[in-house]
């Protein structure tokens, strides 16, 4: 089934499976860079359109004070607006929306406590929904492999959660949390490469 569509220049019901990098700039917290891994899987509506089913896990350290963890898990429309779409040994353009649930937890390192005279750890989480928008490619080995890359501009809509290093009475560092109560919008850009592989298509030409 897949030699036929292949044959006739159609890549309409290709289910395919990959695994992939993401890496993610945190403005909100110190401007800290995480990395992390994950999978997806595609199923391609038709010549023009493809969807993509996510998991990520994500982990940034925050100048060695602390550690911000992000899970993700969700789904994204491509749009292909160029014309040589899946042709072996060339990039193929797209345009990227979707959306995620997202949880996300920040930990600090051991901290003094004056009031308690103790060194301690703290950590907040949320669940929170987030939207995202961008662009990438992929570049296409063969007409059943690619690898991809993502550019993309995440907007989380839930409880605002943040972390700044601060000074103790001691002159020592440490990482201090802030959430607030309320909902709030937080930014990040994301980037993802990926390697994926056609298992076969389950839709006529």
């Amino acid at each position: 089934m897949y030699a036929q569509n292949t044959l006739n220049g159609s890549h309409k019901g290709e289910l395919s499976f990959g695994a992939r990098s993401v890496g993610s700039l945190f403005t909100a917290t110190e401007n800290a860079f995480g990395l992390g891994a994950g999978g997806q899987i595609r199923f391609r509506i038709d010549e023009k359109f493809n969807t993509e089913w996510f998991g990520d896990w994500m982990t940034t350290d925050i100048n060695g004070y602390g550690q911000r963890f992000d899970a993700h898990i969700g789904e994204s429309m491509m749009i292909y607006p160029g014309k040589n779409i899946g042709q072996k040994h060339t990039f193929t353009p797209f345009i990227v929306g979707g959306f995620c649930g997202d949880f996300t937890r920040v930990q600090t390192n051991l901290i003094f406590d004056s009031l308690q005279n103790d060194y301690i750890k703290q950590s907040r989480d949320r669940w929170s929904f987030a939207t995202q928008l961008g662009c990438g490619t992929h570049y296409n080995f063969t007409e059943r492999f690619d690898i991809s890359f993502t550019l993309q501009y995440d907007i989380h809509f839930g409880r605002d959660i943040n972390g700044h290093v601060e000074t103790n009475s001691n002159g020592e560092k440490y990482l201090q949390i802030e959430q607030k109560q309320g909902n709030a919008l937080e930014g990040h850009t994301f980037f993802t490469i990926s390697l994926n592989y056609v298992l076969g298509t389950f839709r006529k030409s």
